[in-house]
């Protein structure tokens, strides 16, 4: 396994960095973890790394050409059924799971959560399962749910219930404006994506004590402006009253021992 780390030494300060759209960087204890990469520039930037977890198999999650650009030696971690795609990209040890599934990274535990998306890879149902992630280590618990729709939300009830978080990583859009998933939302595949009102309805029912938005400001169709899911979350956060939203720029770093809800 590639280690930005000897074994035993802290990784650096516990938290959550933000690439842009759904890729992350995860660091706790003595590991450094990349979630759904997207962007070459944005992998390299990221550094050494143990693992990549792949939360399901859409182009924008499971991104070969990303893949490309990170170091082979990393162990890297895909849904059941997405082997096939990544078979060739040279990666020394490629795991698959599904929900239940729990893995030790050298003292990082990886438990793989249930989410609510849609499983295809170029069209829907076509595709590998979907996972969102905990990841634990050194007293912090960290989620990121991959992507979610507006299907049966009880499962986070249950996550939460089984996890203290120190942060959660949430969707709250996607390529296009707020108002086209608020109107898909009831349409029979439950709108593939939520909205950040859903978002931090979810963020309650997992009590994390921050929410990281993802999955917005980064790929965007030009059909509204890239801000406009981040300005919908805050609005409505203020409406509620509901601390901890944490809205990171891309590279910023949110040190968990830091925030406070």
């Amino acid at each position: 396994m590639a280690s930005g780390t000897s074994l035993g030494e802290p990784a650096e300060r516990p938290g959550v960095t933000w690439l842009g759209h759904a890729s992350a960087l995860v660091a706790l204890g003595t590991r450094r973890v990349l979630v759904d990469p997207l962007g070459r520039d944005r992998a390299r930037a990221a550094g050494p790394v143990d693992a990549v977890l792949i939360t399901h198999s859409h182009v924008d999650h499971l991104n070969r050409w990303t893949l490309k650009a990170v170091d082979r030696a990393a162990r890297l971690i895909v849904p059941r059924g997405a082997r096939e795609i990544v078979a060739d990209l040279g990666f020394v040890s490629v795991t698959e799971v599904e929900a239940g599934d729990h893995l030790d990274l050298d003292g990082l535990d990886v438990v793989a959560v249930p989410t609510r998306h849609d499983q295809g890879r170029w069209r829907k149902g076509d595709g590998p399962a979907c996972a969102g992630y905990v990841l634990t280590a050194g007293g912090h618990a960290v989620h990121h749910a991959g992507d979610v729709d507006f299907s049966d939300h009880t499962i986070f009830d249950d996550i939460g219930k089984r996890f203290t978080l120190d942060a959660t990583l949430l969707p709250i859009g996607g390529m296009l404006p707020v108002w086209y998933y608020r109107w898909r939302k009831d349409a029979a595949d439950k709108g593939v994506h939520i909205d950040p009102d859903c978002a931090l309805a979810i963020y309650e029912r997992l009590g994390a004590r921050a929410l990281v938005p993802v999955h917005w400001g980064t790929v965007n169709l030009r059909l509204g402006p890239p801000s406009g899911p981040r300005r919908r979350l805050e609005q409505v956060a203020a409406e509620r009253k509901v601390g901890g939203v944490r809205v990171l720029a891309h590279g910023e770093h949110l040190a968990l021992s830091d925030h406070q809800k």
